[in-house]
C-alpha cells in the first residue's frame, strides 16, 4: 500500500506540517521544506542560549537539527525544550541555524509571523557567544549566551 502523496505548498505563509510553511533550503545534495512552529506553542519570549562552554557539534551554519541535538545532549535547557515539543503530532522541532533563520526572515520576516526582535539561532559563535537573527531588518549578530532573547522552534521535512 502506497502512502498518500503530500502536496507541498508552493508559496510561504500557509498552514502546513504543524506550523507555517517557510520555504525550501538545501543541505548538501538534499532539499528540505521548512516549517516554523506557531508562536503560542513554539516560541519562548525570554530565554538564554545556555551554558558558557563550547558545545561540540553546535557550529553548523545550515543544520539547526544537528546543532539542537548537540545542545540538548550537552544539557541546554533551550535545546531540550525544542526537542521536547510535540505540535500536531510532530516531535522533530529544533532551533534554526543561521541559514534557516535567514530563510525565515526572507520569506516570513515581513508577514507578522515573528516579533520585530532578536531570536536565537542554534549556531554558536564560540564558548560564550551564539548567533542571533533580528526580525526587523534581517541583521545577524552574536549575543552572549546569557542574554535573554526570543527563540522559535522549526522543523524540516525532506523534499524528493
Amino acid at each position: 500500500m502506497n502512502a498518500p502523496e503530500i502536496l507541498i505548498p508552493t508559496t510561504t505563509g500557509g498552514i502546513f506540517g504543524g506550523g507555517i510553511y517557510a520555504g525550501r533550503f538545501g543541505i548538501g545534495d538534499k532539499l528540505y521544506g521548512l516549517v516554523v512552529a506557531p508562536a503560542a506553542i513554539g516560541e519562548l519570549v525570554k530565554t538564554k542560549w545556555g551554558g558558557l562552554k563550547k558545545v561540540a557539534g553546535a557550529d553548523s551554519y545550515n543544520d539547526g537539527d544537528a546543532n539542537t541535538q548537540a545542545m540538548a545532549a550537552a544539557g541546554s535547557v533551550l535545546g531540550k525544550w525544542a526537542r521536547g515539543l510535540l505540535i500536531e503530532g510532530f516531535g522533530d522541532w529544533y532551533i534554526p541555524s543561521r541559514l534557516e533563520s535567514l530563510i525565515l526572515f526572507g520569506d516570513l520576516g515581513k508577514a507578522d509571523v515573528f516579533a520585530r526582535d532578536w531570536y536565537w539561532t542554534s549556531t554558536q559563535y564560540d564558548a560564550e557567544w551564539a548567533w542571533s537573527q533580528l526580525f526587523d531588518d534581517g541583521d545577524q549578530d552574536s549575543h552572549h549566551k546569557d542574554c535573554q532573547l526570543r527563540a522559535r522552534a522549526v522543523r524540516r521535512f525532506p523534499i524528493q
